[in-house]
């Protein structure tokens, strides 16, 4: 099969999507590929959870072990790279859309702030032991008001170089 891209991936790529909810956004992908054996998709939550959770988790992540993609469930952002069923493995593009810390605080009270700040941090650590020398880290991050993100500073360039 011939590669096939979307405009951030292809399906060249090893691709590690960390912190998936329903798994939509890893059917997706997968689909437009037309496999997903190049695709590790992870949770923090288990299968169960998120079956409890999501009424189209079932559906997606059966579609997605039917397209070749290994799928893993209990995956903590900040350990991720010394999981033996991640470690040693590098991957070309390395995906957290919207992390988030849960709902412990109200969004603009700085614990929570400080919560988020550790999320991405942990993850930023980790993604860069786990990133081929060409490849990239990805976060796609809810809206949020100025204000709230002048306070929240993601230190992404440090953790990265």
């Amino acid at each position: 099969m011939g590669k096939k891209r979307s405009k951030t991936y292809s399906s060249n790529h090893n691709i590690l999507l960390v912190g998936e909810g329903d798994f939509s956004f890893s059917l997706s992908l997968a689909t437009r590929f037309g496999s997903a054996s190049n695709i590790v998709a992870t949770s923090l939550d288990s299968r169960e959870e998120l079956l409890r959770k999501y009424s189209k988790a079932e559906e997606n992540l059966n579609a997605l072990e039917n397209l070749g993609c290994k799928i893993l469930h209990g995956i903590d952002v900040h350990t991720m790279s010394k999981r033996a069923c991640l470690k040693r493995k590098l991957f070309d593009r390395i995906v957290f859309n919207f992390p988030h810390a849960g709902f412990f605080y109200r969004v603009h009270d700085n614990r929570q702030i400080r919560l988020q700040q550790d999320l991405v941090r942990g993850f930023l650590r980790n993604a860069k032991k786990m990133l081929e020398n060409d490849g990239e880290v990805q976060q796609d991050l809810k809206n949020y008001t100025k204000n709230y993100i002048k306070n929240y500073p993601y230190i992404t360039t440090y953790f990265l170089n």
